[in-house]
């Protein structure tokens, strides 16, 4: 099969603008890549699309990952790197990488590509039971931060108690003094 209306570019120099143009083209060309996304004739047989439905894709990615799932948490629980090490050493890749996405604007993007009726639906589904089974499963992590964080709030919290409680501008202050304290305790749970 010919690719007649694919550009096919010789070499690498001009890929990006190549694959950038038929990436246009798609959008406004349903045509463009119907040969790629039904199935031909072939001898004997029908041959399959060479890039298959949307349906389909996601049915394989969907029942794939299912089946995965038992390999997965026996995978999950012996890493083959330590990944808390792991994720540190990323740390100036994360960085730029996340420097790149504010500047090329790529949360407000994603935001804007939203599904919001898919996102219900998804919701509707899993239930208030998918939303309660996720909290109750990390009870230890949040035990962990309330022992970590209770003596600080408590120190915030003799720290505004013994600020001044008269007028209003007194309470205005003990309000800015407990945004501030929060703040400050962020920082000191980071080493900042």
């Amino acid at each position: 099969m010919a690719k007649k209306n694919i550009a096919n570019p010789l070499d690498l120099s001009d890929f990006t603008s190549q694959l950038n143009a038929n990436l246009d083209r798609v959008q406004t060309d349903p045509e463009f890549v119907k040969e790629l996304t039904e199935e031909r004739q072939g001898n004997p047989i029908t041959l399959g699309p060479l890039v298959i439905s949307p349906e389909e894709w996601a049915d394989k990615q969907v029942k794939r990952a299912s089946e995965a799932a038992s390999e997965w948490e026996k995978n999950v629980q012996r890493p083959r790197r330590d990944p808390i090490k792991a994720a540190i050493q990323a740390g100036p890749k994360r960085a730029e990488k996340l420097r790149e996405s504010l500047d090329q604007k790529k949360w407000e993007k994603a935001m804007a590509n939203v599904d919001e009726d898919l996102m219900y639906e998804v919701i509707r589904k899993r239930g208030a039971a998918a939303f309660r089974s996720g909290v109750e499963d990390r009870k230890g992590k949040v035990l962990a931060r309330t022992k970590e964080l209770q003596p600080m709030v408590a120190a915030l919290k003799a720290t505004i108690d013994a600020m001044p409680d008269v007028t209003d501008a007194d309470r205005e202050k003990r309000l800015l003094a407990g945004r501030r304290g929060m703040i400050e305790i962020g920082k000191k749970r980071l080493g900042i």
